[in-house]
């Protein structure tokens, strides 16, 4: 927890540099939202199927939200991966769409792994 909170405000700051302005184009809003997209949805798979887990009675983390929250990583992973090759061929308004959907997943992440730690008892 000591370093979750410096980094999430790093990457606050990180996403207001990379805030999208009033005239970007269609392709960056696609970008943005191809982003956040993956993250979002297995975030509340990952809840969803903890507190599935956790109506049968047994307080722990399962195993399968466990495997949807590291499957949420490598979403973050493949577009980090994503954006070096866009910023490789130059297209610089796409790039810096991709980094702020990636500072907002990533702040989705953390509210996922707050979530599956509270509700699993831990």
């Amino acid at each position: 927890m000591i370093i979750i909170i410096p980094l999430c405000i790093l990457i606050g700051l990180l996403a207001w540099r990379l805030r999208p302005h009033k005239h970007e184009t269609r392709s960056s809003r696609i970008a943005i939202f191809a982003t956040i997209l993956p993250s979002a949805v297995m975030a509340i798979a990952a809840v969803a199927f903890q507190l599935r887990y956790n109506a049968s009675g047994v307080i722990s983390v399962a195993e399968a939200s466990n495997s949807i929250f590291v499957a949420g990583l490598i979403f973050i992973g493949v577009g980090i991966l994503v954006s070096i090759c866009f910023a490789l061929f130059r297209k610089k308004d796409i790039t810096k769409s991709i980094g702020f959907g990636l500072c907002i997943s990533f702040f989705i992440t953390v509210v996922e792994l707050g979530l599956l730690e509270w509700l699993g008892g831990v």
